[in-house]
């Protein structure tokens, strides 16, 4: 109400100054009044009303005008609270529900190992199923909401294409074999194997699809083909093609395949194998952001055809690094391994504390646990521990804070791997855990091998012996390079060293240098340059992590180069050593 005081004040004055005006003018002329006088008198009262009459309209639009602002401006507030409470019940949401999938996931794998009849292997094999298929609804749901925001981000890297394909048939033949459906593969030959991109997002693309088409497929063939093409302006592409002699989709539903929450076939959410219609959406947003298209072709009752075609990079010099995991010794060396380890799982949830702990036990590692991260940094105190696997999300002392505390207490000395486990699957939970300083990130629910893949990869298993697990092909390409120097005058090994760490010092530098001023670019681009050299080299970790580093820089996190920093710098020290002659 104080607002609207001035203008009507004003509008109060201005006609009781026109009205006095006019009464002067009258009692100036002095009686008789003249008819002129009299006629201007008039003319005054009716300017004066007119005045006032326009002088309120304009008010009142004022008025509403701010009243609307003010509208608007509480919606915009209330739409920004809604978005960051929706984001917010969303990882509440997800942790929730991966907390316990975690420990239900984990209990079947462990059932799954021992000694079952075949209806008691079915009845747990229906578990996993089930469990499986509501972690996917859970994981597309959050996919969902990062396109919506805008926050669906890329990672990508070099990879192995076949790996990456034949990984993703894996994963579905034992369906397709169970209803007798023949699933065929073919990547023409002309294909490149090393190629750069995002191999899990254009996994999950593949998966969706072929999934859809095994589904729906219960005799005759699902069919993947994998060939290289010219695009639109002659540009590379890499084209995937999944056709099957299935049900096909009716003419009506053709139109809106590619809308939320739409199914080819309304009794499919009926089905076990059905689901909530957000894979093709989600497949679409990936296959767009990646600067590619996705499409199909289907006729009703005779089968469908879909595909999609993305870019193709080649790679830049690091797919060794980034294989999808295989070990490379015998189960009985891995455990030799594994019983000279010792490992510290920490975590407030007792299910999944105490499955971590039988299912590294199951691995052959032995393992304390600890309930909290105050007992965590006791342990820790009284004896040393190969790794740490992590709980971000504890009551009291989190994960975060166990980790930075452990960091400050080893100070530039010793550096024992923390692996972070979170059921949170937001955006940026991976960054957050490299800034407390945690190595490596493992989302829950996860599987028994994704738990040993990570756990071996930090503390050794795999390579010759802990301490060289930095090579991983650096000594086949070092004895290649020394059987060239055996050659008399061929000087390349020490060439090679010595152009490797002289450049590779230049780039730490330059890295460190870049996030201290804040400068992004700069620091991606010294640890792509790193990245390369360490990747021809055949140092698969350095290479790997510097890949990281260079993401994060890019991305603009430098809070957490800093901690990742570290991680390139020990990795560097450590091909560093065995490098020196």
């Amino acid at each position: 109400m104080k607002a609207g005081r001035g203008p009507l004040a004003w509008l109060a004055l201005t006609q009781g100054l026109i009205v006095l005006l006019a009464l002067a003018a009258l009692l100036w002329a002095g009686p008789p009044l003249p008819p002129l006088r009299v006629l201007a008198a008039l003319a005054l009262l009716l300017l004066s009303a007119a005045g006032a009459w326009l002088l309120l309209r304009v008010h009142r639009a004022a008025a509403a005008l701010a009243g609307e602002a003010e509208a608007r401006k509480r919606a915009e507030q209330e739409a920004r609270a809604a978005n960051l409470a929706k984001g917010q019940l969303l990882a509440n949401a997800s942790h929730e529900i991966r907390t316990p999938m975690n420990g239900v996931l984990g209990m079947a794998d462990l059932l799954l190992r021992s000694e079952l009849t075949a209806a008691q292997r079915e009845r747990v094999e229906l578990i996993r199923t089930s469990a499986e298929a509501l972690l996917a609804l859970v994981d597309d749901v959050l996919d969902l909401s990062k396109i919506e925001a805008g926050r669906l981000l890329l990672r990508p890297r070099d990879f192995h294409l076949r790996e990456m394909v034949g990984e993703a048939v894996r994963l579905l033949a034992p369906q397709a074999a169970a209803q007798g459906t023949d699933l065929r593969l073919d990547v023409r030959s002309e294909v490149p194997d090393d190629l750069h991109g995002d191999p899990m997002r254009l996994r999950q693309v593949l998966i969706n699809l072929v999934g859809n088409a095994v589904r729906h497929t219960r005799e005759g063939f699902v069919a993947i083909a994998v060939e290289a093409r010219d695009g639109r302006g002659g540009a590379p592409e890499i084209r995937f093609e999944v056709r099957d002699t299935g049900t096909g989709i009716r003419p009506a539903v053709q139109a809106r395949l590619f809308q939320r929450f739409a199914q080819s076939d309304s009794s499919v959410s009926q089905s076990p194998g059905g689901g909530a219609g957000l894979g093709l959406v989600i497949s679409k947003s990936i296959v767009e952001l990646m600067g590619g298209e996705i499409g199909f072709e289907s006729a009703y009752g005779a089968g469908s055809a879909f595909w999609f075609q993305v870019p193709r990079v080649a790679a830049q010099g690091t797919a060794a690094a980034l294989r999808w995991p295989v070990l490379d010794r015998h189960e009985d060396d891995r455990r030799a391994v594994r019983r000279k380890a010792r490992l510290l799982v920490v975590d407030d949830h007792p299910v999944n504390r105490l499955l971590a702990l039988a299912q590294l036990g199951d691995l052959g590692y032995l393992a304390d646990g600890a309930e909290n991260g105050a007992g965590a940094l006791e342990l820790l105190a009284e004896r040393t521990y190969d790794a740490v696997v992590l709980d971000c999300a504890m009551p009291g002392l989190d994960g975060y804070e166990t980790c930075r505390r452990l960091r400050a207490r080893e100070g530039e000395g010793r550096h024992t791997p923390v692996i972070a486990l979170t059921a949170f699957a937001m955006a940026g939970e991976r960054e957050k855990c490299l800034a407390a300083g945690m190595d490596d990130y493992l989302a829950k629910p996860y599987r028994a091998e994704d738990l040993a893949a990570i756990v071996d990869r930090w503390v050794g298993v795999g390579t010759a012996a802990p301490e060289t697990r930095a090579g991983d092909r650096l000594d086949e390409r070092l004895a290649a390079l020394q059987r060239l120097g055996a050659i008399p005058g061929n000087a390349v090994l020490g060439q090679v060293k010595e152009a490797f760490l002289g450049r590779g010092a230049q780039d730490l530098e330059t890295i460190e240098q870049a996030i201290a001023r804040g400068d992004g670019e700069a620091a991606a681009a010294a640890a792509h340059s790193l990245r390369g050299s360490s990747g021809i080299l055949g140092a698969a970790a350095l290479a790997a992590l510097c890949g990281e580093l260079e993401a994060l820089a890019r991305q603009g996190d430098l809070a957490a180069c800093g901690p990742r920093l570290q991680a390139v710098e020990r990795e560097y020290r450590a091909v560093e050593g065995r490098l020196a002659p």
